[in-house]
């Protein structure tokens, strides 16, 4: 596999649709594990693969802090959900976490709740304080969920710095090099971390419906 791949992420919004919502998505999803929590994402996710790669998904497997990953790990992917926008990434022979806020106000003071020391300082010096709030805890959701773990509370010891350039990276870096992307769709912070480096393609539908019109069948 070549060091460069690509990673696709399918970007929809709920917010217009009043007749297909995550409720209706229940009877349609095909996970048939016990551990499985309702989860509308993996129905999509499902759509997407049997669509653009022809590989029908009948099962998901779950770790034990609830990761689900497709049988044959052919494909890896990550599902984020924001408001009414739906983020899935999806590549191929490889691993990756996504994860997406909506920008907003939003009380700071949580950010001591997961923020190290040394990022908590940074947010205080932050010329656009919500920007960089989203950004870290994008961040830190994007590496949990790439390595399968939960959030507890060691999530204030997952430290992130940021060079002069705005690239983040982990300070006490893992035992396998993962590299971390942030950019900006629509009115939402992304993050999405890997542990090759990545070129990104988002595949843009403005609906719901858009997205189903196409995928669905």
């Amino acid at each position: 596999m070549n060091k460069m791949s690509d990673v696709l992420i399918y970007q929809f919004s709920l917010a217009r649709s009043d007749k297909y919502t995550f409720k209706n998505v229940k009877n349609n999803q095909p996970c048939t594990n016990s551990k499985n929590e309702f989860s509308p994402g993996l129905y999509f996710c499902s759509l997407i693969l049997k669509e653009d790669f022809s590989i029908p998904v009948n099962k998901y497997i779950f770790n034990i802090n609830g990761k689900p990953s497709l049988e044959s790990g052919e494909y890896g992917f990550s599902i984020s959900y924001t408001n009414n926008y739906v983020y899935i990434a999806i590549v191929r022979n490889n691993v990756v976490g996504i994860d997406a806020e909506q920008i907003g106000n939003i009380n700071l003071n949580v950010s001591e709740e997961f923020m190290s020391e040394v990022e908590l300082r940074k947010l205080h010096d932050a010329p656009n304080k919500y920007e960089y709030f989203y950004k870290i805890w994008t961040l830190k959701e994007s590496y949990i969920k790439l390595v399968g773990k939960g959030i507890d509370d060691s999530i204030t010891d997952i430290e992130f710095i940021e060079d002069k350039n705005g690239r983040f990276s982990l300070h006490k870096n893992a035992e396998q090099k993962i590299y971390f992307s942030n950019f900006t769709s629509k009115d939402c912070i992304l993050s999405v971390a890997s542990f090759n480096l990545m070129n990104y393609e988002i595949i843009d539908f403005d609906n719901i419906e858009e997205f189903l019109k196409k995928y669905e069948n």
